[in-house]
């Protein structure tokens, strides 16, 4: 332990989320950097959560790099699971007459769709061949299909199931434009992006900001004792809940306009140098 470090601000709670913030841009490795930097937040009290766009069968071994994680905020704050008792926390999953009227939509489109039930991700089998190359690296891909669940039929798979959140994978921009106008006009979605051709849908009002709100108040910890990391619109409602709000140098120009602070890219481990600027430096 750092027995010597005498905190500038006290920081309760780090949320990070993890594709193009805590990971580097294989999607899959966190830096030395930012391994210590965790290490050491921990050691001085902070309690840490990964909030995540993934759910957490397709985490990979993130948790094996950074042990100190506490809690996963995961499906874009659908649920929030605790890794020390091993059980979920809080959960606002989408009924499933919400997720069968999406997956009907959606099969009339040759597109990639994952869907997301108690920590769990599904793929159908027929759109697998949707899973591009183009925009996310092959080793990602790869790790990510193994953790999947693949079925013949989301319907008869999942039906009348509670569904933490539902991605599309839109290549072609045209459609990724409209099926975006489309999902928007519903009041009973939250309509997000956690990547540059992914839309992601939950329930309404789930998010990783009220997730982490929920996570606070059963920990007693104040938003001013918070501090949270992200590179896209679905780190927005976390990011402008923490008083210590960071986007990260590769982020969105909605994200970087809703943080307080701007930190390096995740290439040039952001999240360390966000932590050390705010708590130790």
């Amino acid at each position: 332990m750092h027995g010597g470090d005498i905190m500038k601000n006290k920081v309760k709670l780090i949320a990070l989320d993890m594709d193009g913030t805590l990971t580097s841009e294989d999607h899959l490795t966190v830096s030395e950097e930012n391994r210590a930097a965790l290490k050491r937040a921990s050691e001085n009290g902070a309690k840490i959560a990964i909030a995540t766009g993934r759910t957490r069968s397709i985490l990979g071994d993130v948790c094996q790099q950074v042990p100190e994680i506490d809690y996963i905020i995961h499906s874009n704050g659908a649920a929030v699971f605790d890794r020390k008792t091993n059980g979920t926390i809080y959960e606002n999953p989408m009924p499933w007459d919400i997720a069968k009227r999406l997956i009907d939509y959606f099969n009339n489109y040759e597109i990639f769709l994952e869907i997301y039930e108690s920590g769990m991700s599904y793929a159908q089998e027929d759109k697998i061949p949707y899973f591009s190359e183009e925009v996310l690296p092959k080793e990602f891909l790869d790790e990510a299909l193994k953790g999947m669940t693949i079925c013949d039929d989301f319907l008869e798979t999942l039906g009348g199931k509670s569904i933490e959140k539902i991605t599309a994978h839109i290549f072609d921009k045209e459609l990724y434009g409209s099926v975006w106008d489309y999902l928007c006009k519903s009041d009973d979605l939250e309509v997000t992006k956690s990547f540059s051709v992914g839309i992601d849908i939950t329930k309404a009002g789930a998010n990783k900001g009220t997730a982490m709100k929920s996570l606070c108040e059963k920990l007693g910890i104040t938003p001013d004792e918070c501090m949270a990391f992200g590179d896209e619109s679905n780190d927005i409602p976390m990011i402008t809940f923490s008083k210590y709000g960071f986007a990260m140098e590769n982020a969105s120009e909605a994200c970087k306009e809703a943080a307080s602070y701007i930190t390096k890219s995740n290439a040039e481990s952001g999240v360390a140098h966000g932590i050390n600027q705010i708590m130790f430096e």
